[in-house]
């Protein structure tokens, strides 16, 4: 089916060492979590497409802290300053939403599931990518301390809890995708009991 992006966005933790992911693999949960939301145009708009089952789809990556900048979320991040407040607006140059997505696609989690925000559809088609991102532990503060919230405070976690599956059955398109393996620290591919 025709599917048209509609926005992203990045969820995160509220300190060093909490993370923000919304989704965790062996209850890790990751430094934050990129979601890239597309909707079926053949609903004609996102409201529309929400409210169908299947009419939503999100591409999701874990995010993690590394030792270096990662040069594609800078060129998003260098902009956060401009947009403290909830109401301002800044223009980010054209970039190809690609690079913020781990290089292998093939390897990935998927289940039928929700959105995460009221009024939470439960009309999502969720991909979330094995392979982490890494952004440097800058590029993390700035996620964490930049923005502001209610009262002039950081707008710290804004993620949701993990919930529970209700019997949705998550697949893996790679073997292993549901063993008992811890996921590897700091890097590495995120295996293990997936939790949406």
């Amino acid at each position: 089916f025709p599917l048209q992006a509609a926005q992203l966005h990045l969820h995160w933790g509220s300190q060093p060492g909490l993370g923000g992911s919304e989704h965790t693999v062996d209850g890790h949960r990751f430094a934050g979590e990129l979601h890239v939301v597309h909707y079926d145009s053949r609903f004609g708009s996102f409201k529309e497409a929400a409210k169908e089952p299947g009419g939503l789809a999100v591409l999701a990556a874990f995010l993690q802290v590394g030792s270096e900048e990662n040069a594609p979320y800078q060129h998003i991040l260098e902009h956060l300053g401009a947009i403290q407040e909830e109401g301002q607006e800044t223009l980010v140059g054209g970039f190809d939403v690609a690079q913020l997505l781990p290089p292998d696609l093939g390897r990935y989690f998927r289940y039928n599931g929700s959105l995460t925000t009221p009024p939470c559809f439960q009309t999502v088609n969720w991909t979330i990518f094995n392979q982490t991102l890494r952004l440097s532990p800058q590029q993390i503060t700035v996620l964490e301390d930049t923005l502001r919230g209610d009262g002039d405070h950081p707008l710290h976690g804004n993620f949701r809890l993990p919930q529970d599956l209700y019997g949705r059955t998550v697949l893996a398109s790679f073997p292993g995708g549901h063993s008992a393996r811890r996921v590897p620290l700091p890097a590495g591919p995120a295996q293990g009991n997936f939790q949406v």
